[in-house]
Formats: C-alpha cells, sequence, structure tokens
C-alpha cells in the first residue's frame, strides 16, 4: 500500500504543470503550462545531445529583483556573449523546488534561451536581440543561468531553504545579480499593470500620444489604476525584505547589485563590470553591441500614476532601510 502510494504521488507530480513563455515571433508576451514529465523528457534528451558543453559550465548566475526592473534587456545582454547562456522567464528556482536536477535544469536553460532567440526574442512588444550577439553559439559554454528575478525571490519567500540546498547542489559557482530600479518607478508599473489591461493597451496601441490618450481614458473608467495600489506596495515591500534576507545568507562576493539607471547612464562601463563579475572575457566589440542596445534613459512610470502622500512615505521609509535601495533616498515621485 504504501509502495502504490508513492508511486500515485510521483506519477501526480510528473503530471504537475510548470509555467514557462509561449514564445511566438512578434507576439510573445504570454505563458503556458507544460507538465513536469514533459520538461523533464526535454531535458534527458538534451543532456545526451550536449553533454560535453553542458559538462563546462563553471558558474550558474540567478537573477533576483523585482518586476519591470530591466532584467530582459541584461539577461539577453548576457546571452550576446559568446560563452554564456540565459534563459528568459524558465523560472529555474521554481523547477530546483519542484526537484528537478540541477543538470537538467540546465539543459532546459539552453534549450530555452535558444528557443528565444528562434523566435527573434520578442517579448511584450520590445526586441532583445543583440545585433552580432552570439545568441545560438555558445561554445565552449562558461556560464548559465535565468533571467526570472522576481520569481526567485518569491520562491525563497515561500521557502526559505531553497537558497542553502542551491548551494548544497554542488558543481559550479552560483552567483546572483540583483537589478534595481527606482522603486517609484516599479512600483508604479506594478499597479499600473495589475490586472493586464496595461500590457494589452501598450502592446495593441501605436505611438506615443495615442498610448498616453488611451491610458488616461483606461483610467478614467476605472479599468487600470489611476493611483499607487496599497497591495502593490505591499508586495515590493515583501520581495525587499526577502531579497535582505537572502543577501545575509549567501557571500557578498557572490551577489552583484545593477542599477538601471546606472545601466542606461554608463551602459559600457555597466556592461563590463557584470561581465567582469562572471568572469567572462571583455571583448570590445561585443560590449559596443550590446551598449548600442540600451536606451538613455531610463522610462518614468512613476508620473502615469498618482502617489498619496502615504505611499511616498512607504517607499522612503524602504529606501532608508534597505542598502540595496539607499542609492534612491532623498527622491519624489515628481522628480526631475
Amino acid at each position: 500500500m504504501r509502495v502504490t502510494s508513492r508511486l500515485k504521488a510521483l506519477r501526480n507530480k510528473a503530471r504537475s504543470p510548470h509555467s514557462i513563455p509561449r514564445f511566438e515571433g512578434r507576439e510573445s508576451r504570454s505563458h503556458h503550462n507544460v507538465a513536469l514529465w514533459r520538461l523533464a523528457a526535454w531535458a534527458s534528451a538534451d543532456s545526451l545531445r550536449n553533454r560535453r558543453r553542458l559538462t563546462q559550465i563553471e558558474t550558474f548566475v540567478q537573477f533576483a529583483g523585482f518586476p519591470r526592473s530591466g532584467h530582459s534587456l541584461i539577461g539577453s545582454i548576457l546571452d550576446a556573449h559568446p560563452h554564456a547562456r540565459i534563459s528568459h522567464e524558465l523560472d529555474a528556482m521554481g523547477l530546483f523546488e519542484k526537484g528537478f536536477p540541477q543538470s537538467a535544469i540546465f539543459a532546459l536553460i539552453d534549450r530555452m534561451a535558444l528557443e528565444f532567440t528562434r523566435h527573434g526574442r520578442y517579448w511584450n512588444g520590445h526586441g532583445y536581440r543583440v545585433p552580432g550577439g552570439a545568441h545560438d553559439s555558445a561554445d565552449p559554454l562558461r556560464v548559465i543561468g535565468d533571467k526570472k528575478g522576481d520569481a526567485a525571490v518569491r520562491w525563497i519567500a515561500r521557502s526559505p531553504s531553497l537558497i542553502d540546498r542551491l548551494g548544497r547542489a554542488g558543481g559550479p559557482n552560483k552567483k546572483w545579480i540583483l537589478v534595481t530600479r527606482d522603486p517609484f518607478d516599479n512600483i508604479a508599473t506594478m499597479s499600473l499593470r495589475h490586472g493586464r489591461a496595461y500590457d494589452t493597451l501598450r502592446s495593441s496601441t501605436r505611438g506615443h500620444t495615442d498610448f498616453h490618450r488611451a491610458l488616461a481614458q483606461k483610467q478614467r473608467e476605472g479599468v487600470i489604476a489611476s493611483r499607487v495600489l496599497d497591495s502593490q506596495l505591499d508586495e515590493y515591500e515583501r520581495l525587499c525584505r526577502t531579497v535582505g534576507a537572502m543577501k545575509n545568507r549567501t557571500r557578498p562576493a557572490d551577489w552583484l547589485d545593477v542599477g538601471h539607471e546606472q545601466l542606461t547612464a554608463t551602459p559600457a562601463a555597466e556592461i563590463e563590470r557584470i561581465i567582469g563579475f562572471l568572469e567572462l572575457a571583455v571583448e570590445p566589440a561585443y560590449v559596443e553591441r550590446c551598449a548600442a542596445m540600451v536606451y538613455d534613459k531610463s522610462h518614468r512610470t512613476r508620473d502615469l500614476i498618482d502617489w498619496p502622500d502615504t505611499a511616498i512615505e512607504r517607499v522612503e521609509a524602504l529606501c532608508a532601510t534597505y542598502s540595496f535601495l539607499q542609492p534612491y533616498q532623498a527622491q519624489t515621485p515628481h522628480e526631475l
């Protein structure tokens, strides 16, 4: 009876879903569920096919942080390096929590990064392919990782031992990249995107003026938030609390903080710093191509939503509490 129960539990677990991106060329913007048994089958086949490449890995890097901070851009910049492969929202930490072995996760990262490239590296209306980048030819493969940073933090919030189990898994070095952005922009975007109507409007509206006119109308109708949501402030604070705990439980040398605003101000220098952290070769032509992908100014979503004084005070308190937010102290939502 016990054996039968265990087998049934294993079968049920294999049938349980894991959410991965659905790549559809320029229309890519959604996820779909794939059964764990199917992902395991993909990983098994790819592990055999690419055994030599997948046993050369020296570093596993996991992004951590907050939604809409620039993870997709930095992930694609790294994936363009000739010795790195970064998957787009595979949710590697979710797979690790669900019992996937490290080798299988690496095989899936490799597969999903190549699939993203095959579809042009489009996501939510943006193109992330670096012209001339080595997106499809990482060999030898030295660095592998996943860019789904906010999901990684949420998994560890639910299961704090996950970060210790990852460290005990052996194999390549484990490193973390924390991408930050002005919290007023993060929280504003989280509030606007609550319910997904904002993303639909963004992708279906052509032109800056038309978008802002349509957004204002949707906000008047109550379809999209017109003021910061307390629920998203709460969520941002939970993410801060978990990131702080994660940094306290790992070596400082294994973390790199990357500010989105610093990346847009000095892209070449920041790209070189990220590459150096991962101990990859800094090639001038690669850095130049990647730097050209970076906009010279961050998008200020904070200006698209109202900020009550109580919300401003909460953000200011977070900036004073967490070292990774201290560069954003003494700012207000409407500062130039």
